[in-house]
């Protein structure tokens, strides 16, 4: 018997984006997604809206992050973590799920 352990987190969260980046807007929300401690991937990202401001754009999005197995305890904990960064000011975490792989060999044997 194999153990999945929730590796993928489907969120929806407010970031801040510099606007005199060179990048494209979803580029940049992703980068800083990507900067959240435990944060291993962004697989999806969807923009659902976009306020400006003096300095940055706050930007709504739809996400599913592949997150670190040992952070994934519940929606909350996730959440707080995503909103450690000051870019991040709001997360919701909808749903924890595995993403149907393997686990490592340590991790099967483990179970």
């Amino acid at each position: 018997m194999s153990v999945h352990l929730p590796t993928l987190a489907d969120a929806s969260v407010t970031v801040a984006v510099s606007r005199d980046g060179s990048q494209q807007l979803a580029d940049g929300v992703e980068a800083r997604l990507r900067r959240v401690a435990v944060v291993e991937s962004v697989e999806s990202l969807a923009l659902e809206g976009v306020q400006p401001g003096l300095n940055d754009l706050t930007v709504e999005v739809t996400t599913t992050l592949r997150v670190d197995p040992d952070a994934a305890t519940d929606r909350a904990t996730v959440a707080a973590a995503l909103r450690e960064p000051y870019a991040v000011s709001e997360a919701t975490v909808t749903a924890l799920r595995d993403d149907g792989r393997e686990p490592p060999d340590e991790v099967a044997d483990a179970a």
